[in-house]
């Protein structure tokens, strides 16, 4: 939940950002695969618009949590389902880490190219470190085994022929173990997992 007005703000592109690029990877790597069912629906673009859940983005600004259109897809047209499947989910949450990589390069090269710029533009760091955060926060969230997060679907692809019951179990209950998870386990080791992530990133770069 973010605590304040200049918190707020700064969030509304590193928001945006992190959904359009979330749900424009899933409808690229779908469509590149052999799938045109995200072309259909006009996914493949930089439009908010296409991407955007308005009850989603209120959330998002209100409590710190929501949710975008998921990208319609139909694995039937996959060449290779099981690979396909798993390359699709796992796009969305490596491009919000590539846009956190890219993020904390430009600072970096402001830092050592044009410090004077920086330094008159104090406000940057604060909208880099933002972005950068928020697109983290995307990418592990996401990853999360929980229905219907990009995780699961992972998981479900590499063992789901063989525990086919438990899945369907699973998912009977998941929104259950979504919100134990959300507001339970998170406040304690979701903001390390983003520090973890966010120096990791800014050590590489």
């Amino acid at each position: 939940m973010f605590t304040n007005p200049r918190q707020l703000l700064l969030s509304i592109p590193a928001i945006f950002l992190a959904i359009i690029f979330h749900e424009l990877a899933h409808a690229l790597a779908a469509d590149k695969l052999g799938d045109p069912t995200p072309r259909s629906y006009g996914r493949l673009t930089l439009n908010p618009l296409a991407h955007m859940d308005l009850f989603g983005l209120i959330a998002f600004l209100l409590i710190g949590f929501g949710w975008a259109k998921p990208v319609p897809i139909n694995p039937n047209n996959f060449r290779n389902p099981k690979r396909d499947n798993i390359l699709v989910s796992i796009s969305g949450p490596a491009a919000n880490l590539l846009i956190a990589l890219i993020t904390l390069s430009v600072e970096v090269i402001f830092l050592k190219f044009f410090p004077g710029v920086y330094n008159t533009l104090p406000g940057l760091i604060p909208v880099f470190h933002t972005i950068a955060y928020l697109n983290i926060a995307f990418a592990i969230l996401n990853l999360l085994p929980i229905p219907p997060l990009d995780g699961y679907h992972i998981v479900k692809e590499l063992i789901g022929n063989h525990f086919a019951n438990a899945f369907l179990l699973y998912e009977r209950y998941s929104l259950i173990v979504f919100f134990v998870a959300l507001f339970v386990i998170f406040p304690y080791v979701f903001s390390s997992a983003q520090t973890v992530f966010f120096f990791l990133i800014r050590l590489f770069v």
